[in-house]
């Protein structure tokens, strides 16, 4: 496996790239306010918080603003900002999050001063890997039941016999309009009734149950710590569980990775998708296994190295495209079906970087890095995704969010 050329950076374009995220973190990190009661964080920088909140749809979906704090978002913005002055903050956004759970153990993953987006959606989650993360294991007892009765929300309504896990539909995952979780026809059910309605709610996902693995398994090492042997036992089990059900029911030979299985026909959805990277990105999966995805999916050229980064979709599928947003026809969002994420590129050198790759892991930051740094001179600000291949800025303007996860590349880079 021969890595193609690093792009070359300039000192003061890092140097740039590194000010601009710091500067501009400080302007999604918000004090207390009405149903919120700690400090909160919102994706879109220099807006005003929740002004959207009135609207019949909000900003996210006509020009890309995002006005509330999302699940996955505040959490890998909480995770690299408590390194780069906001201390505390992961535990200000959890308990934000728990705060406004209901008694089944059901979560919001989209919330505001006055309102709660996208109800029935569950927190993704992320909750306890932010906190063991960031050294947050000395919890209350309020917060260890409330961080309980959230995975069992999970546990008791998402999982299936097989001990693999579903999202409520795709919206839920927060991966809008992925490819792995929604078929062609689906996409235009409302022209065409008589077709087979796909399981978008059902098909049992690699990257749910990849995030439920670390997630039980963050949770088990805090309670460990706390001193709560029966829950420690408890979540050491179901993590262990979980990851056998991924490696027995989700790995895909054919494709050298894990797909989503749809339960009713037992077959895979076979797409070179990045969510089907997850066991890989969360250590769900065994070295061999890992060494395979890396060196014939993350590190391939015809797959998920791009001139950009690593692409939302492999671009040696028939259906990888860069359009700029697009979800069902019917409102405007981000685009998951081939363009390049910061989400996407930081856990992937999260990964690579851990399992001791450090020329991927270079190779995968250089690309990110240098696509940011190409927005910032072209635009004076970044953006949601970028064309996997130009580097171009695609969605949502003024986005910071988990591009602060540049600030983790830098570090490689500058290593």
């Amino acid at each position: 496996m021969t890595l193609v050329a690093v792009p070359l950076l300039k000192t003061l374009d890092l140097q740039m790239l590194r000010k601009y995220l710091e500067e501009q973190a400080k302007c999604c990190v918000h004090p207390a306010e009405g149903s919120l009661r700690y400090r909160y964080v919102t994706p879109t920088a220099a807006v005003k918080p929740g002004s959207d909140d009135d609207a019949a749809v909000p900003q996210r979906s006509s020009i890309g603003h995002y006005l509330q704090m999302y699940d996955w978002d505040a959490c890998f913005f909480s995770q690299v900002a408590q390194q780069n002055g906001f201390p505390g903050l992961p535990l200000d956004v959890v308990r934000n999050f728990l705060s406004l759970k209901e008694s089944d153990g059901y979560v919001p993953r989209t919330i505001s001063p006055e309102r709660v987006w996208d109800k029935g959606d569950q927190c993704k989650p992320f909750l306890c890997q932010t906190l063991l993360s960031t050294g947050h294991t000395q919890l209350a007892e309020d917060d260890l039941q409330g961080l309980d009765d959230y995975l069992n929300y999970f546990y008791h309504k998402r999982r299936d016999a097989r001990g693999l896990y579903h999202w409520r539909n795709v919206l839920e995952s927060g991966v809008d309009n992925n490819l792995a979780l929604l078929s062609p026809g689906e996409a235009a059910k409302d022209e065409n009734f008589d077709h087979t309605v796909f399981p978008d709610g059902q098909l049992l996902a690699a990257d749910l149950s990849a995030y439920l693995f670390a997630e039980y398994h963050s949770f088990a090492e805090i309670t460990r710590i706390s001193g709560r042997a029966d829950l420690y036992a408890k979540y050491t089990q179901r993590a262990n569980d979980v990851r056998a059900a991924i490696e027995e029911h989700l790995w895909n030979s054919a494709l050298s990775m894990y797909c989503n299985l749809h339960p009713l026909e037992n077959a895979f959805v076979s797409l070179r998708c990045w969510t089907g990277l997850t066991p890989l990105l969360v250590g769900a999966c065994s070295d061999e296994r890992a060494a395979e995805i890396i060196e014939r999916n993350v590190l391939s050229e015809e797959h998920f190295l791009r001139s950009a980064g690593v692409p939302s979709v492999a671009a040696s599928e028939r259906l990888y495209n860069q359009a700029r947003r697009g979800l069902y026809g019917r409102v405007l969002v981000s685009n998951w079906q081939g363009p390049v994420w910061v989400l996407t590129n930081g856990m992937v050198v999260r990964s690579l970087s851990r399992l001791g790759y450090r020329d991927g892991a270079r190779a995968v930051a250089s690309r990110m890095v240098a696509t940011l740094v190409k927005d910032l001179h072209t635009t004076g600000t970044l953006h949601e995704n970028y064309h996997a291949e130009t580097g171009e800025a695609l969605f949502a303007p003024n986005f910071m969010s988990w591009n602060i996860l540049a600030i983790e590349m830098l570090n490689v880079l500058e290593q």
